[in-house]
Parts: structure tokens; C-alpha cells; sequence
């Protein structure tokens, strides 16, 4: 049986979040490559080497380790998504899909040999910390990380719950080293944080764990009872979002919309291509709606993003999104751990990919002034291996967007220079979140005055 995952961010792990989705296995001999000669040749040639590497390397290896170490790097080789997980790994993946598990909460992943943080997850040891999207984690108990694999950055980092670890940060705009220490803990993630906001209600959603869905229909539920219907307009916060389950992308973004596409994947085999189509109801029965996005909002959140988008039911709001456009599926292998492996890319509904590209925001805006403040945006492209565009797009050609109020040319696209300084707990300072009630405002009253209503404090 084979494991459908549901599109985590490019090459990183969370310490941690995994995925998983359960789908029919494919085994088709005829469609394995090349047959014959040529591939007894190359099995002949990793034979030798694995020879030399076993009577000539300096130290005696066991050939486990070989063997483990060829595996990954055949798989890493392919896409920054697939690899091999040994039995451990594994076990660690199985146990996080349900979005409770041990650690630290932080997403990381490797580039350039460096150990870069994608996202804190809300709520979380690491976030509590104060660690940043786009920190580098420089040393790990003392212990330098340059040339460290991924994988070993992350088994470093794990560790019963109730220890320490020291982390060493190197963070953009700060000449000095960050030191913060951390107490692993059983983390569990509420992946949907609600609130309202004079007439506009909030939902922020961190993550697609097995429980997002219900989570957020639940959020969307105590909304409505607590402002006695009230709301004229919703905002959808997915900064940050690293994805998660695949078909809990599909049922939110089903949430929202009362007909039309909202994904397919197209893979080798046809088993691979599927697509989904939303189902009648509306849960804010057409009010309108914003959707936040970042360049940390990835995989199933980018779905739901561009199908809300593309089915002119939202306006996006933020910077570019992240770009991973592809599914992984999980092979176990009985008694060895199991294989991610990239089966397939998705598409939205204009029938393009968003592979290595991303979703371009409606409103264009920014968290701080001037790229020099920012944290670096790392994306999809900037991983190694990464798959390009297949159709070879630097844009994907979209459907014409919805028609934004007159307010959103006023919208500057970064914060004005007397803007205080950005804490992540003090709404008031979140620019982005700002802009999004102001544009909220003005959709649901339709030309009355967007600046009138709470703000958010």
C-alpha cells in the first residue's frame, strides 16, 4: 500500500508535522524505465562501488549504513521532496500526521548547506522562543551545522520531551549570534485560531493536519454564534502555512465554494490523475472574502489559496506564495521504513501549475518596509533538484480576478516609516493584518467607509 502525502513544504521537515494520506498502490512493471541490459550495467557499476566502499574506506562501515546513505541520495537527487526514511523516520512521520507529537514546533529545511526555519508553528516552544521565519540555525548545542545533512539537523533537534537544546541563530539585520534555549514538548497543534474584529471575523490556520477541516468549520461555527450574524466579511489567515493533508486542503477550500474545481494532479501513471470539484454550500453563504498568503504558505494551503482565487470567490492579499506544486506518496517498505517519492504535480483550476512559481496576490503587501528588513524568502526554486514549471511558465495565466473595491489602490505595499516594529502577539503592529480588515471593511459595505470598525489589537 502506498501513502498519498499531503504536499509539505519544499525538502523540510517539521519538527515537527508529518503527512500522509492513504491511496490504492500502483505497481506497474511495464512502466518502471528502462529495461535489459542497461540496467544490469548500472546495478553492476553501484555494486562495484559499494565493494570499494566496504574493503577500501578508511573506516569499516557496516553495510547498512551504505546502503541507507545510497538510497537517500538516489531519492534526494530526484526533487528536494523525495527521500528515504529509515524505520525511525518513519515511525516519527506516522506519529506527527495527527498533529500532536514531540519537539520543538519549528519547520526547517536546507539550503546552500545551511539550516534555514521556514516557520515557528503558533503556540510552540520554538515560537515562544522567539525564533523567526528566516533565522539560520548556525550551531545546535554548541555544535556548528555547516555541512550537516537535513535529516541529521532534525534528529539532533529531537529528543525527549522536558530536555534543552541550545540553538545558535545567525538572523538577517542582527551582526550578533541569537542564542535561545528550548524545552522539547509534546506539542499539540490547534491548527485554527479565531476571533472577530468589529464585523469582520478572522481565521487563522496553521497548518493541514488530519483535523483542519473540522477544526475550522468549528471556528467558522462559534464565529457565527458569538456575533449573533453580525459578520459581513471573513479574512482566511495562511501566512506561514506549510501545508499538511491533502484532502484537508480540498474540504476547506470546499468551505467556501459552491461549485467549480478546486484541484487536480497529473502523474506517470494514470492512477495519479484525479481532480476535485466542491459540492454545494457555502459555510459564510457568499459573504466576502480575503485570503492572507506569504512566501511561507505552501503545498495544500497554495491549493486552497488559488482555488478560492481562481473561482473568483476571494481576494488574496500578501506577497507571493511559496510554489510547491507536486504530491509525495509514502512506500513502506516492511521492516526498512518507507520511501517519499514525487508521483505527481497538482494543478489549479486554469489548468497550470504553480510549480517552482507560487500565487501572486490580488493586493500586493508586504510585512515590513524595505527588503533589507526582511527575513530572506526562501521559495520552492531556491531548493536544490527542484522541479520547474513543466509548462515552462514564469507567471501561471490566471482567470480575471474579482473586482476590489476602490480602497485597495490605496493600500500601500509596505508599512509608512513611523509603523511600529512587528511582534508577533500585537495584531496592532501586524501591517498585513491591517490592510486586510481595511479591505475587508470595504468589500462588505460596498463603498461606505473601510476605515470604520475595531482594530485589531
Amino acid at each position: 500500500m502506498k501513502f498519498r502525502t499531503g504536499l509539505l513544504v519544499a525538502g523540510s521537515f517539521v519538527i515537527g508535522i508529518g503527512v500522509g494520506v492513504i491511496a490504492p498502490a500502483v505497481h506497474d512493471a511495464s512502466a518502471r524505465g528502462s529495461t535489459g541490459s542497461d540496467v544490469y550495467q548500472q546495478l553492476n557499476l553501484f555494486s562495484k562501488v559499494f565493494d570499494l566502499v566496504r574493503t577500501d574506506y578508511v573506516f569499516k562501515e557496516p553495510a547498512k549504513k551504505i546502503v541507507y546513505h545510497a538510497l537517500d541520495g538516489m531519492l534526494s537527487g530526484l526533487d528536494p521532496h523525495s527521500s528515504y526514511m529509515n524505520a525511525q523516520q518513519y515511525q516519527n512521520m506516522q506519529a506527527e500526521t495527527n498533529g500532536q507529537f514531540g519537539g520543538l514546533g519549528i519547520e526547517v529545511s536546507e539550503t546552500a548547506g545551511m539550516i534555514h526555519v521556514v516557520s515557528p508553528i503558533d503556540g510552540t516552544p520554538a515560537a515562544k522562543a522567539g525564533i523567526k521565519a528566516g533565522d539560520i540555525i548556525v550551531a545546535i548545542n554548541g555544535k556548528p551545522t555547516i555541512g550537516l545533512s537535513l535529516d541529521k539537523a532534525v534528529d539532533k533537534m529531537r529528543g525527549p520531551v522536558g530536555s534543552k537544546i541550545h540553538l545558535t541563530l545567525k538572523r538577517p539585520g542582527d551582526p550578533k549570534p541569537v542564542k535561545v534555549t528550548i524545552t522539547r514538548a509534546v506539542i499539540h497543534v490547534d491548527p485554527v485560531k479565531d476571533h472577530v474584529y468589529g464585523n469582520i471575523g478572522y481565521l487563522r490556520l496553521s497548518t493541514f493536519s488530519e483535523n483542519a477541516n473540522k477544526d475550522l468549520k468549528k471556528g467558522l461555527r462559534k464565529l457565527a454564534h458569538e456575533d449573533h450574524g453580525h459578520i459581513k466579511a471573513y479574512i482566511l489567515d495562511l501566512r506561514n502555512n506549510p501545508g499538511g493533508l491533502l484532502d484537508q486542503g480540498i474540504s476547506v477550500a470546499d468551505d467556501f465554494l459552491n461549485s467549480g474545481e478546486i484541484v487536480s494532479t497529473h502523474g506517470r501513471h494514470k492512477a495519479d490523475d484525479e481532480v476535485w470539484y466542491a459540492h454545494s454550500g457555502d459555510m459564510i453563504d457568499g459573504k466576502p472574502l480575503i485570503v492572507m498568503v506569504n512566501s511561507g504558505t505552501a503545498s495544500a494551503a497554495e491549493i486552497v489559496t488559488a482555488a478560492l482565487q481562481q473561482n473568483r470567490r476571494a481576494a488574496v492579499l500578501g506577497v507571493r506564495s511559496f510554489g510547491k506544486g507536486s504530491v509525495q506518496t509514502i512506500f513502506p517498505i516492511q521492516g526498512h521504513g518507507a520511501v517519499r517519492m514525487t508521483t505527481a504535480l497538482y494543478y489549479t483550476p486554469s489548468g497550470k501549475s504553480i510549480q517552482d512559481y507560487g500565487v501572486e496576490p490580488d493586493v500586493k503587501v508586504r510585512e515590513t518596509r524595505g527588503k533589507k528588513n526582511e527575513f530572506p524568502r526562501i521559495r520552492e526554486f531556491d531548493m536544490p533538484h527542484a522541479i520547474h514549471n513543466p509548462s515552462g511558465l514564469k507567471a501561471p495565466i490566471l482567470p480575471p480576478p474579482i473586482t476590489l473595491p476602490a480602497v485597495a489602490k490605496s493600500i500601500a505595499p509596505e508599512p509608512p516609516a513611523n509603523w511600529p516594529k512587528f511582534e508577533r502577539d500585537k495584531p496592532s503592529t501586524d501591517y498585513q493584518l491591517q490592510m486586510a480588515l481595511k479591505l475587508a471593511r470595504a468589500m462588505a459595505t460596498e463603498g461606505k467607509s473601510a476605515n470604520d470598525g475595531e482594530q485589531a489589537k
